[in-house]
């Protein structure tokens, strides 16, 4: 039975719970009345209309307008919001009010949706928010016309998961508005929308050499600005836009806050097909998701002729040091794993990211021959997000092939920049349409060089003997910078060694885990170079110890403690501590032998009691009886300059002398009293201190016994100051 539904004048009135409702004429929502579709129930409308001239609360329900006939479906005088919006059957059905839908629009049989009315002036909004952004469902049969507003959310701001002003790279899914009527609002600042666009030209908001509104030109390999905010906004290539928060925020700088760009006009429908891009052999070039849909890149790739398998996303996120955002790689190869992944980015670690959002411009490159990005419907997929979040990758993702994954952070834990090797039977060891070449970030780059390109992706035949990866850096800063490597699915008889060619060594990087290695960027130009580190693969060996950390920690008579742990302890002959102010000269200031040497886990501790007045950087040096030498990573901290302390080394003594070092003290006479533990005085004597560093030899006599002590130092003005003494 078909019925009708009439909302009479009361408060409220919840449906929950039912599959579905149906109505014959319509659902009419009176003056004072909420109707709440409360949960992922289906309401019904045929061959009538939704009049709301109350509160209609969709929750997770869908509404369907259903039938044949010609006429207004979606009426009243109160705005309306749906979740998901379903037109079906024949005929036109019209928007003759303010709606909006903030999930799924579909348009299926042959019918019509007419977005702004038979009178084009109503408006109807494709929602957008950190949380969901709307999506036009495929359209096979059915159609839109008229002007919609299509919005694209913008997280700027500096509230937790939020970006800083940043550079976006933004499609254009409508046609009709100009820059000035879309993105600059017409010149007004409405909160939550818009931005400040600047450059040189006619209708800016200000006038700037360095546009903040441009687009890729191919041929030159630049960006190019745009110079008139009254023409057409519709770019089928996408634009890079700086976004600095809404059209509030309109001094450079102003607090970001986070913005919707929306454009209004005519959507891409199969009555309507978005132009395709030609792509130049050889040569990178942009284009803009036409849809205001997700699209799944591997059917655009499909779809497409003469380009790779492998697109580039802008990830606002991917700070690094400079904080300016940089570019992700995704290839097809690597099944869409974002090159540069991590938790804290939209683009996570380990997680496959084949989608382009709507709203969300990429590049891609041209192959040998080049050719045309094309689109269809079946491009279109469901879904949306703000930040990806997918499956991870693993050993049964592709189960004949292997990957490292090697990540640049910063010294600050941000992720700065990474790349992805990836082995396989049939890859090639040359350049070919496997690799992808990289786009260079303003900010960290970490790539791969191969035949002097700069490779993001690397696609190489099974590991063997003497294989090296070439790796590539640029625009990294003198500061602490940590890689690490993570494998996957790597079974093999080989040991790989990370050469560091600025300070001579190498380092095992497990392949059957992930290891993290630390390295410095100083003064010394050398210690940037480009090519400083490489990969390269040996036979197995037993690797003779495994350094787990290593850790420095000051301490409250002003010395440092170094702290390392080993695994596969073996064969060593002694650990060698090593200490330097710039973090790539070292020199030796300690030595302790190998305590167990049988394979299992040991931890050491090393006490520098004249630690350098600023900033001290350590190593481990291990020794082999072979005459082999392992390092450890290098850590670092810093004493405050100027600082007073006193304090012994080394210790343990050795052959019963006591350095004693005073550090900024007062000038005068200082009383040295060494006590046993029984409170006995063994060592009595006076020094005269008239330097800010002074360095006092305590010689003891042979006959003192090994042990703890304590050595007491008393200034003129009876200030007593203690130090724990162990006599080897």
């Amino acid at each position: 039975m078909r019925i009708k539904y009439f909302v009479p004048n009361v408060i409220s009135i919840i449906f929950t719970g039912l599959p579905f409702f149906t109505a014959a004429q319509g659902v009419n929502i009176n003056g004072g009345i909420q109707l709440v579709a409360k949960g992922p129930i289906q309401l019904v409308v045929d061959n009538g209309a939704l009049k709301n001239d109350g509160v209609f609360t969709a929750d997770s329900s869908t509404v369907i307008f259903d039938g044949g006939t010609n006429a207004a479906v979606i009426t009243g005088s109160i705005p309306v919001t749906f979740f998901n919006l379903i037109f079906r059957g024949t005929g036109t059905k019209s928007n003759n009010n303010d709606a909006s839908v903030i999930a799924t629009l579909g348009v299926s049989g042959t019918t019509v949706f007419d977005a702004d009315g038979v009178s084009n002036d109503k408006p109807f909004i494709l929602k957008s928010s950190d949380s969901a952004t709307a999506n036009v469902d495929i359209l096979t049969t059915g159609n839109i016309i008229g002007n919609a507003t299509v919005e694209r959310f913008i997280n700027t701001g500096s509230n937790p998961g939020q970006h800083a002003k940043s550079w976006q790279f933004l499609a254009t899914p409508t046609t009709g508005q100009t820059y000035f009527q879309s993105w600059q609002e017409g010149g007004a600042t409405p909160t939550g929308f818009g931005t400040w666009v600047t450059g040189t030209g006619t209708g800016f908001d200000a006038t700037a050499v360095l546009p903040s509104l441009k687009y890729y030109d191919p041929p030159t390999n630049s960006w190019i600005g745009i110079t008139n905010t009254g023409n057409l906004l519709q770019n089928k290539l996408g634009y890079m836009l700086f976004v600095r928060g809404d059209r509030t925020v309109n001094t450079y700088n102003g607090v970001p806050n986070n913005t919707n760009m929306r454009s209004k006009g005519v959507l891409f429908t199969p009555f309507n097909p978005p132009a395709a891009v030609p792509v130049t052999a050889n040569l990178f070039q942009t284009f803009g998701n036409p849809y205001a849909s997700r699209i799944e890149f591997n059917k655009v790739y499909l779809a497409s002729t003469g380009i790779n398998d492998v697109f580039y996303v802008w990830d606002p996120k991917l700070s690094g040091t400079y904080a300016l955002g940089g570019y992700q790689t995704l290839s097809g190869i690597t099944g869409y794993i974002p090159t540069a992944g991590s938790a804290t980015t939209f683009y996570p670690a380990g997680v496959p990211s084949p989608f382009i959002e709507s709203g969300q411009a990429v590049f891609v490159k041209g192959n040998a021959t080049g050719g045309n990005v094309n689109f269809n419907e079946n491009c279109k997929v469901a879904g949306n997000r703000l930040v990806n979040k997918g499956p991870a990758i693993n050993e049964n993702t592709f189960p004949n092939r292997q990957f490292l994954f090697t990540s640049l952070f910063t010294n600050t834990g941000l992720i700065g920049d990474g790349n992805i090797v990836a082995f396989q039977e049939g890859f090639g060891n040359g350049l070919n349409e496997f690799d992808a070449e990289k786009i260079i970030n303003a900010g960290e780059n970490f790539g791969i060089i191969r035949n002097e390109k700069i490779l993001t992706v690397e696609a190489r035949e099974p590991i063997s003997d003497n294989d090296t990866i070439f790796y590539h850096f640029q625009n990294l800063r003198q500061q602490g910078y940590t890689l690490r490597f993570f494998p996957v699915n790597i079974s093999t008889t080989l040991t790989a060694f990370l050469v560091d060619r600025f300070n001579n060594n190498s380092t095992v990087i497990n392949l059957m885990d992930s290891s993290i290695f630390d390295f410095i960027i100083t003064a010394d130009i050398a210690s940037a170079d480009p090519d400083r580190f490489i990969l390269v693969f040996k036979p197995a060996i037993i690797v003779p110890v495994i350094f787990i950390n290593i850790a420095a920690n000051s301490n409250n008579d002003q010395t440092n403690t170094v702290t390392w742990k080993v695994t596969n302890e073996s064969n060593i002959k002694e650990y060698r501590i090593q200490r330097s102010a710039n973090g790539s000269l070292f020199n030796d200031i300690g030595a302790t032998s190998a305590e167990i040497n049988n394979g299992s886990i040991s931890v050491y501790n090393f006490v520098d009691a004249m630690p350098l007045p600023n900033l001290n950087f350590y190593r481990i040096k291990a020794v082999e009886y072979s005459g082999q030498i392992l390092y450890s990573n290098i850590v670092n901290i810093r004493l405050a300059d100027g600082q007073p302390r006193i304090a012994v080394y080394p210790n343990p003594v050795v052959d019963k002398q006591v350095k004693l070092a005073f550090f900024n003290q007062k000038k005068g006479t200082y009383l040295l009293e060494l006590t046993n533990k029984l409170g006995q005085v063994v060592y009595r004597n006076s020094v005269y201190i008239d330097q800010n560093n002074f360095v006092e030899i305590i010689r003891l006599e042979k006959t003192i016994a090994s042990g703890a002590y304590q050595l007491s130092i008393l200034n003129e003005n009876g200030m007593k100051t203690v130090r724990p003494v162990v006599i080897e």
